[in-house]
């Protein structure tokens, strides 16, 4: 037992000695086939014994930075990537734009600005660096910033197979009322990932605004399949499809009640489905999304007319008028909320509010005015 113990006490020695005589190149040459393998915790460790041992060795500085931002820890890296500058990086514009990727990772979006900035300053061919600033520009809602360096990036790249570039770089265009362009890149992000619900949603406004209208219905239903009716956007999306497009208001009604149930702040839609309803004839159906849309926003002068004339339609005429008299003291020249007013007070034997509102919309003096005080003078006893 004793001679077994010695011998393995023997055959240990020579990989102790190996361990304790191992360079900063080995630990180095040890983090990069790790790396390579994906073992980015293991290689950390390597690089961390390299730099250990030579504090000056850039490139494990490098290389162990790389390895933080890969892991998401991107306050190491920022750090590791200062001490491969302080000690002479040859790659200047690899560490810059490193540094840069690290910034972003930590929402400090001005400084990865500048670094992406001086990483191109070194390489003007430096693709990913394009591709970076132009996501961190993006972050930063620079939309025709971002917009210019996806299209450098794309300029330079063969092959993109990253269908997260090709949504944000629709997202720029459709912001940037670039259309045609837009589906041209969401379909390229679709076709590389045709689970992208987001991308569906995208493609059916840029649809929409083009009114190739079944082209974005088309796209909106994938988009709410693949959410399962969970996501808000292309519900909503559709519902402006037949209110804007097709004047189809039975559809419409459809689509932002759904949306509505779905989203609760949302004023537009809202205020759209009141708008709806009243079209309809549906007036008791079309105050509560009214009132919602005025709980939103108190001053939203437009839902406070359309409730208004609900209230009309349903004889309600007090009620009415409690909606258009805030309406008329904001805005001098608001001819609908005057007309329905003067009818409110016609039906309400009210003579002399009456004739106020025939002499303030004949002060607006526009066409539609003007047929409005022909009507009313018709009610003057």
């Amino acid at each position: 037992m004793k001679k077994y113990a010695l011998t393995l006490v023997i055959a240990v020695l020579p990989f102790i000695s190996g361990l304790a005589q191992a360079t900063s190149k080995d630990w180095y040459d040890k983090g990069v086939s790790e790396k390579k393998n994906a073992k980015y915790e293991d290689a950390i460790a390597s690089f961390k014994k390299a730099v250990a041992l030579e504090a000056s060795y850039a490139d494990a500085w490098h290389q162990l930075g790389w390895c933080y931002n890969e892991e998401g820890l991107f306050n190491e890296a920022i750090d590791a990537f200062k001490k491969e500058a302080m000690n002479g990086t040859t790659d200047k514009a690899g560490n810059n734009f490193e540094m840069g990727y690290a910034y972003k990772g930590l929402k400090n979006y001005d400084d990865a600005l500048i670094c992406f900035n001086k990483a191109i300053g070194f390489d003007t061919n430096y693709a990913l660096a394009y591709k970076e600033r132009g996501n961190t520009n993006f972050k930063k809602t620079e939309y025709s910033l971002a917009l210019d360096d996806y299209n450098k990036y794309e300029s330079m790249s063969d092959n993109i197979p990253d269908a997260v570039f090709y949504y944000d770089k629709g997202w720029c265009e459709n912001e940037l009322k670039q259309y045609s362009e837009a589906v041209s890149s969401l379909t390229k992000c679709v076709g590389l990932d045709n689970k992208y619900s987001n991308a569906y949603s995208e493609l059916g406004y840029a649809y929409y605004e083009l009114s190739l209208d079944n082209e974005s219905i088309n796209n909106y239903r994938i988009a709410i399949a693949l959410t399962n009716e969970a996501d808000y956007l292309p519900i909503l999306g559709m519902a402006d499809v037949y209110y804007d497009n097709l004047k189809n208001y039975d559809s419409a009604i459809v689509y932002y009640e759904k949306g509505t149930q779905i989203q609760k702040k949302n004023k537009t839609a809202f205020y759209r489905l009141g708008w709806c309803f009243n079209d309809r004839d549906r007036f008791t159906d079309a105050i509560e999304p009214l009132q919602a849309a005025i709980l939103l926003d108190d001053e939203y002068d437009n839902a406070r007319t359309e409730l208004g004339y609900a209230y009309y339609k349903l004889k309600k005429y007090d009620d009415a008028l409690a909606q258009f008299r805030p309406v008329m003291n904001r805005n001098a020249n608001d001819e609908l909320s005057r007309y329905y007013a003067g009818l409110c007070y016609y039906l309400l034997n009210n003579p002399e509010s009456l004739k106020k509102m025939i002499d303030e919309l004949k002060a607006i003096n526009t066409t539609n005015s003007l047929k409005y005080v022909e009507t009313l003078t018709k009610y003057i006893k």
